[in-house]
Parts: C-alpha cells; structure tokens; sequence
C-alpha cells in the first residue's frame, strides 16, 4: 500500500513587504496630521493645536495651553511610534497574505486599516485619558466628524504603498 505525504506549502515571510507596510504608515500619519493640522487652522484653533492634544496623553491639560512646543514634539512622537506604527504594522501583515501591486490594489485595505484604527478614539484614547488624566482630552477637542475624515485619509494615504515598496526593491 502506499503512503502520500500532504505538504502544506507556506508563503515565506516578506520582511521587505512588512517594512514597506511600516514606512508607508508613517508617511500615511504624517499625511493625516497636515490634514487635521489645516482642519484645525480652518477652525482658528491653529495647526499645532491637535498635536498638543495628542501630547496632552503624556503631559496632561497643560499640553493645551497655549502654544506648547514640548507638548507639539510629544504629540508628533506619540502619533508616529503610536497608531501610526501600530496601523503600518498591520497594513503590513495584510500585504504579506495578499498580492498589493498598484495603488488601486492598496486603496481597499488600507481603508479598512483607517476604519479599524477608529479603535483609537472610541476606545483606547478614551481608556487611556481617563486613566492617565480623569478625563479625555482627545473627545473633547476633536470633533468626531474630523476624527473620521482624518482616519479615512489614513486608510486612503496607503495607497502610496506599491510606490513605497517599489523605491525598497530598486
């Protein structure tokens, strides 16, 4: 009688493809902050307004007074080593399963990625003021509406993706 031997085959781990995930997440929180920075500018609060509020997770309500220089460098640090890395991350374990070559290829995952890191300021963010500081800072300076028009340009901006893992490769 003979034996057949099932062999599962394995994509290999694409370190390339998870890198390139990363430094697009970056450039994608880089992008949204300019966005909500406008937003803000629009609204007369000024642009460096919601990177204080960012930075306010670490420094507390003093963040928001005023223009706070250390509270804009915490802010920029915590967004970009915070839900910028995390989302890239993710987006980057998603490429690794799928074939993402053009930016059309892109775009769809990378709004969910945007739609899902609204985790963010439904929960975490809420969690975590309310933790560090009695009460969230975030919700309380950021319209939701915003809020959601900065992730969904999260999620479109990794559309720069292929561009990205392109000047990787070459």
């Amino acid at each position: 009688m003979k034996t057949t031997i099932n062999t599962l085959e394995t994509k290999s781990f694409d370190t390339t493809t998870l890198v390139s995930g990363i430094i697009t997440g970056q450039l994608a929180g880089l992008i949204m902050a300019v966005v909500v920075m406008i937003v803000f500018t629009i609204l007369g609060k000024g642009p460096l307004y919601p990177v204080q509020v960012i930075g306010s997770m670490a420094l507390g309500e003093s963040a928001l007074q005023g223009t706070n220089l250390l509270a804009v460098v915490a802010g920029l640090i915590l967004h970009q080593l915070g839900p910028s890395l995390l989302w890239g991350i993710v987006f980057g374990l998603i490429a690794t399963k799928i074939t993402i070559t053009t930016m059309k290829d892109a775009l769809i995952p990378g709004l969910v990625v945007g739609v899902i890191s609204m985790v963010g300021p439904y929960i975490l963010i809420p969690f975590l003021m309310n933790s560090f500081h009695g009460q969230d800072f975030w919700n309380q300076n950021v319209p939701m509406f915003w809020d959601w028009a900065a992730h969904l340009v999260f999620g479109a901006s990794f559309v720069l993706y292929p561009w990205v893992k392109n000047k990787m490769i070459h």
